[in-house]
């Protein structure tokens, strides 16, 4: 995998010499909140004050300074670093990196600063070990200069009365609250090949997760990299026990710099503001941005699909490499309004992406996408912990499908029904409003259709269905010829009906659809069905007036019909009976007469 995305990451720097590795990173790069303070020889230094509100300026050459300057000047975690009492957080001598309430306290320098600056200090000039020293001795670095590093730090202590007053203003003003821990970071006007070049210094010998699993090869030396493992003194399970070699691949030192300036990009990709955490990397020819979104893949390609969290550090937590690739799908998936809902856009969708979006807000709720990646499902008052299970469920299935192109595990046979169905159930269990359910039935049966579930089209059938219940119970010539049921599908749909009519005759100020549905997802037959639907013919007959002719017309729908032979229930039919328009709330429109 590493090795893959290093190729892809060169590759982009021969496809496009001007984004060279440091110039895709910088260009992402994210400064802490802070103040920044760049000293000058003349003893004149400039300033910037980030905080997480701050709007960063676009082309400004002191903002991009510093960004070159800082990424090349930060520790790779705080596990390595230079001063050995991790109190100043910097990889260089042309640096000082300090948390405030380690450099400033009370409108006065901290009292152990000098001694922190001075251990720092030390500890650049100290000797490496031998096997840092070697990898230094491979990349041809020569060792320190005493002389320059000490009069770096004393530039550095002859600027702390000026930094100081600075901070009392920013105190005064309000600018600096007591509370906020920020960086205060300290840089000499140094040029920027100069930090990259003692960048290099720090990052050889600590780029490898260890040093003690270090091969020398040639004029090279070998590690395990440290991006995206894990191994140390606490989980030496990780390491290969059975087998001649400890570690599963090694790289070089530059190799390894390579990778951390390829997790830092990731780490700064962002769209519009927000942080990215997945896209697709595409194999072979890249566009400049080399990061694509799902909307960005156009054209039909090899990608890699890479998703990672950001913690302490970046962790790409999956990595899957897809041979054919792009955001259009090969066929539509008609998303009809089959409930005729007033606030479901039903339409042909053949975007991935947009598929993606509908079938999360829809289907799911909300609650589907982002909860791809979740490890502990939070239960909340909208995701139920039934939902949550159908999402812990369904949710590899419909990533693989939705995000990689792969439909693989929703055409075995069967799955869509299932997820679709357990999904649906679900939300009635903490349904607020009808038209949700309309809306997942309608994404449902389109899904259904999509992927062929059964030779016959059951929304159709159903819709058609309906429609010749309304005629007939509308408009039998006889109201007091009852008429009977006809089929399968229509007893379903009579029930559904019946039962939003016994709904809304309760008096109950907050009602549970749940209620309704319990006993009837349960049922495992005809007879079941029509057990439920007495009960609540008895619980609400009092409000019912018996003269009404279309609730008469259901009710003989329901009683009537006997099944030839033991049928599943048809929950399709049911859920749509209860959802859609309701037949004895009807209300025909009257022709307007014609002017004269």
């Amino acid at each position: 995998m590493l090795k893959d995305m290093l190729n892809e990451f060169i590759s982009h720097q021969l496809q496009y010499p001007e984004f060279d590795p440091d110039t895709l990173v910088v260009h992402n790069y994210r400064l802490k909140p802070g103040i920044y303070f760049r000293l000058h020889e003349d003893g004149t230094m400039d300033e910037l004050h980030l905080t997480k509100k701050t709007i960063l300026p676009e082309n400004d050459p002191l903002l991009d300074w510093f960004k070159q300057a800082d990424f090349a000047s930060s520790l790779i975690e705080m596990n390595k670093p230079v001063d050995p009492k991790k109190q100043i957080h910097s990889n260089n001598y042309f640096t000082l990196f300090l948390k405030r309430e380690t450099f400033f306290q009370q409108g006065e320098l901290h009292p152990q600063l000098v001694g922190h600056i001075n251990r720092y200090f030390e500890a650049l000039l100290s000797s490496p070990d031998q096997k840092s020293a070697d990898i230094l001795r491979a990349s041809q670095y020569e060792p320190l200069s005493a002389e320059a590093v000490m009069q770096s730090k004393e530039c550095f202590l002859a600027a702390l009365p000026e930094i100081r007053e600075r901070l009392r203003q920013k105190e005064e003003k309000k600018e600096l609250k007591e509370n906020d821990n920020c960086y205060i970071k300290l840089y000499l006007a140094a040029p920027l090949d100069a930090y990259s070049y003692e960048s290099g210094r720090y990052l050889l010998p600590k780029i490898f997760n260890s040093n003690s699993y270090n091969l020398e090869s040639g004029d090279q030396v070998l590690g395990l990299s440290n991006a995206n493992m894990g191994l140390n003194a606490k989980k030496p399970y990780l390491e290969h026990k059975t087998t001649a070699f400890k570690v599963s691949y090694r790289i070089t030192a530059e190799e390894g710099v390579l990778l951390r300036k390829l997790f830092l990009w990731l780490d700064g990709q962002e769209r519009e503001g927000k942080s990215l955490y997945a896209g697709y990397i595409p194999v072979g020819k890249h566009l400049p941005g080399l990061l694509n979104t799902a909307t960005e893949m156009q054209a039909r390609k090899p990608a890699a699909y890479v998703h990672f969290v950001r913690g302490m550090g970046l962790t790409i937590d999956d990595y899957d490499f897809l041979p054919n690739f792009r955001d259009q799908m090969d066929k539509p998936i008609d998303f009809r309004n089959y409930l005729d809902v007033s606030d479901y856009p039903g339409n042909r969708l053949n975007k991935r992406s947009v598929v993606e979006a509908h079938i999360n807000t829809y289907l799911y709720g909300g609650q589907l996408v982002r909860n791809y990646d979740e490890d502990r499902l939070k239960v909340s008052d909208y995701l139920s912990h039934a939902l949550a299970t159908q999402v812990m469920m369904s949710r590899t299935a419909m990533h693989a499908w939705l995000r990689k192109g792969n439909e693989f595990p929703l055409k075995s046979k069967g799955a869509v029904d299932r997820i679709t169905m357990g999904v649906l159930l679900a939300r009635l269990q903490n349904l607020k409003y009808i038209p949700a359910l309309a809306q997942a039935l309608n994404v449902r049966l389109a899904l259904l259709q999509y992927f062929n579930e059964g030779d016959n089209d059951m929304a159709e059938t159903i819709v058609s269905t309906y429609e010749q219940l309304k005629e007939r119970v509308l408009h039998t010539e006889n109201r007091k010829e009852h008429i009977v049921c006809q089929s399968s599908v229509e007893f379903y749909l009579a029930v559904g009906q019946l039962f939003y009519y016994y709904f809304s005759k309760s008096a109950a100020q907050k009602l549970h659809y749940d209620v309704l549905w319990r006993a009837v997802v349960a049922a495992s037959n005809v007879e079941e069905v029509k057990r439920e639907n007495f009960k609540h013919f008895k619980k609400y007959g009092h409000e019912i007036d018996l003269s009404n002719p279309r609730f008469n017309h259901l009710l003989c729908v329901v009683t009537s019909y006997e099944p030839v032979e033991e049928e599943p229930i048809n929950l399709d039919a049911l859920f749509y009976g209860f959802a859609v328009s309701n037949i004895i709330y009807y209300k025909e429109e009257k022709e307007t007469p014609a002017k004269e």
